[in-house]
């Protein structure tokens, strides 16, 4: 099969790896891989690229099936079926300002999530001037921002010294395909399925 696995600048989480290896699929040429990349593995062929990239190739035919993150399905709606939640590693998505920032009424929030960070705070009423910045964690010290909605584990690693002010989602990775890969491939993808699902009841 033709799969592919979201990868933003270094190699899959090892408890991802280590997952697709317990379902049966050859995970050791992904652990050495550096992205962009195709990767021969057994069978199968994957795409290691950023997530917007695999969910794009999954909803032309490129791919079979995908794994990426909920929070891009969430901000870009690509219109893929949700096959499995894969649930590792887990993460969530949340806003957060700098350590004993006050409260604004419209806040500034940098965030690769615009759309989506719009939404939450739409969703009870509240505004805020959203400024799309893939380095979040860093613009509230330029001046450009007054929190951030970022994914919790890259910004606690990118730049420590945030509180947490409200959770937006969780985002763990998802198993997807396309509409086209869901019909002419549904054996197949029920088979790949059924192997994940079975892997993570292991644990």
């Amino acid at each position: 099969m033709r799969l592919g696995l979201a990868s933003d600048g270094g190699p899959p989480p090892a408890a991802l790896i280590e997952l697709l290896t317990r379902a049966g699929l050859p995970g050791a040429p992904l652990a050495g891989a550096n992205p962009p990349a195709l990767v021969a593995a057994g069978d199968d062929r994957w795409l290691l690229a950023p997530g917007a990239d695999v969910l794009a190739a999954c909803a032309r035919g490129g791919l079979e099936a995908g794994i990426a993150g909920k929070d891009l399905l969430l901000e870009l709606e690509p219109g893929l079926y949700e096959l499995l939640d894969l649930r590792l590693p887990a993460d969530r998505l949340v806003y957060a300002v700098p350590a004993g920032a006050g409260r604004r009424p419209r806040p500034r929030v940098a965030t690769p999530y615009p759309r989506l960070t719009r939404a939450h705070f739409a969703a009870s009423g509240r505004q805020v001037e959203p400024l799309l910045f893939s380095a979040a964690g860093l613009a509230p010290q330029l001046g450009l921002a007054d929190g951030v909605v970022e994914l919790e584990s890259r910004l606690l690693e990118a730049a420590p010294g945030f509180e947490v002010r409200e959770e937006v989602a969780r985002c763990s990775p998802r198993l997807v395909a396309g509409g086209a890969a869901r019909s002419l491939q549904a054996e197949r993808l029920a088979e790949l399925t059924a192997r994940l699902r079975e892997a993570l009841e292991e644990r």
